[in-house]
């Protein structure tokens, strides 16, 4: 059974992934309701006739021209305070861009706390300059605002408080321990929902998936007219497409992948797809000049490698960072070991095999992880030493034969790359007590 996913196209999920990694969408939200706030107020300060309220009289005992001067005055102050919140938040994007990888500005752009400071630092500036104009009808006596004005002082002294708590916020944020943690935590988040979202494209009839490939032995190739990196793939429309006319297809790209225009991207068995048909199908595939997580598992763990990566770097040589890096990458791992990988098959509303496609699997996401780093890591033995450490975790948790050729190529390329060094004898015992736990875990557990 077909699931219809949370967004009926990629366009939509597209649109959504770059909004949320936006500096203007939550600023002009914030914007738009204190404007809108700042109407009503003057409305209920024009039309309710608070001042009669004896609780309320206080804040409409004040002078409109001072009242005035006061308004520009914290409208000018907060424009300072917005421009320097601006250069604190590309400082902090310049920086992490130099210490973590480009790749990682999307997930600071992606703060809430960050866009949320930005927008109500500016509707303050604007909420002050409107109820500045406001002035020139009460300056006159003609009546006061006294509630506006209030709202004024409130938001002024939120926007100090939020100042202090956007300060700190930014330093927590650029310590390596919390970017590198915030990362895991997306991580597993975007790789929970891309296996529930391919799952939801499978048959619940066992018989179904047990179909291998349900394509005929002859087939029509379907060449895609742009190049890019595929951002995303609707499954469910192209299933929906092929079962209206009675077709299957095979998928030969993933998200993630690279691919040329006039490449072959579908394998389409059947009649002959008409031009629209093509056209429909392809419209299924979402490209762009850019890898993102949309749907790319691969790219969320590719994040956290190119942190450890960097931080081997001779410019900044921070291993600690790196072995931080390499054991959110065994967590991940060993939480893989318990998951269900899909089956790389879409099926109809009758349970009919109607889409191939390329799945992720443990052998290319455990590689992704570990290849770079251990490729890097060999003028640092703490790295090395982490990544036996890891594989020994790894073992521990292993369940099948994809499992444990994955850890023996590992660590037959680590032990090779050690026994290219010299070591003193403390290093040697470090690497050989960590080689034979792993090799007493292997002896054990493996099949």
């Amino acid at each position: 059974m077909v699931q219809i996913s949370l967004f009926p196209t990629n366009k939509l999920l597209k649109t959504y992934d770059t909004i949320r990694t936006s500096f203007w969408f939550v600023p002009c939200l914030i914007i738009f309701a204190t404007l809108l706030l700042c109407s009503s107020l003057l409305w209920v300060d024009k039309n309710l006739h608070l001042q009669d309220i004896h609780w309320l009289n206080f804040l409409y005992h004040a002078d409109g021209s001072i009242t005035r001067d006061l308004l520009t005055t914290v409208a000018g102050s907060v424009m300072t305070v917005v421009s320097i919140t601006f250069s604190i938040t590309m400082v902090a994007l310049t920086n992490a861009s130099s210490q973590f990888g480009p790749r990682l500005i999307r997930n600071f752009m992606n703060d809430p706390s960050t866009q949320s400071v930005l927008g109500v630092f500016t509707s303050i500036f604007l909420y002050c300059l409107v109820l500045a104009r406001a002035t020139d009808n009460f300056a006159g006596g003609e009546y006061l605002p006294g509630l506006t004005l209030g709202g004024a002082i409130l938001l002024t002294f939120s926007g100090i408080l939020l100042l202090i708590y956007f300060i700190h916020h930014v330093a927590i944020n650029l310590q390596a321990d919390n970017v590198i943690d915030k990362v895991f935590e997306t991580m597993q988040t975007n790789i929970l929902h891309i296996f529930d979202e391919q799952r939801s494209n499978e048959a619940k009839n066992t018989s179904c998936k047990s179909i291998e490939r349900p394509l005929k032995s002859a087939f029509t190739p379907i060449h895609i007219k742009r190049s890019g990196y595929v951002q995303a793939i609707n499954y469910t429309s192209l299933t929906q497409i092929l079962s209206s006319y009675d077709q299957c297809a095979e998928l030969l790209i993933t998200p993630g992948d690279y691919i040329t225009s006039r490449m072959i991207v579908i394998h389409h068995s059947g009649d002959d797809p008409s031009p629209s048909q093509i056209e429909s199908l392809l419209s299924c595939i979402t490209l762009g000049a850019k890898r993102t997580p949309i749907q790319d598992p691969e790219f969320a763990i590719l994040q956290l490698v190119e942190i450890a990566l960097r931080a081997l770097s001779p410019s900044i040589n921070d291993p600690y960072s790196a072995i931080v890096c390499v054991d959110k990458l065994s967590t991940t791992l060993c939480n893989l070991l318990h998951k269900e990988f899909p089956q790389g098959i879409a099926c109809d509303n009758e349970d009919k095999p109607r889409l191939i496609f390329k799945k992720a699997s443990f052998e290319s996401l455990a590689n992704s992880a570990y290849d770079q780093i251990r490729q890097h890591a060999n003028r640092s033995l703490s790295v090395q030493l982490r990544l036996l450490e890891g594989l020994c975790r790894i073992a521990e948790q292993a369940q099948n034969q994809k499992h444990w050729k994955f850890i023996r190529q590992q660590k037959n390329m680590l032990e090779h790359e050690l026994k290219k060094r010299d070591f003193v004898d403390h290093d040697m015992q470090e690497i050989n007590e960590r080689i034979t736990c792993l090799e007493h875990i292997m002896a054990k557990r493996s099949l």
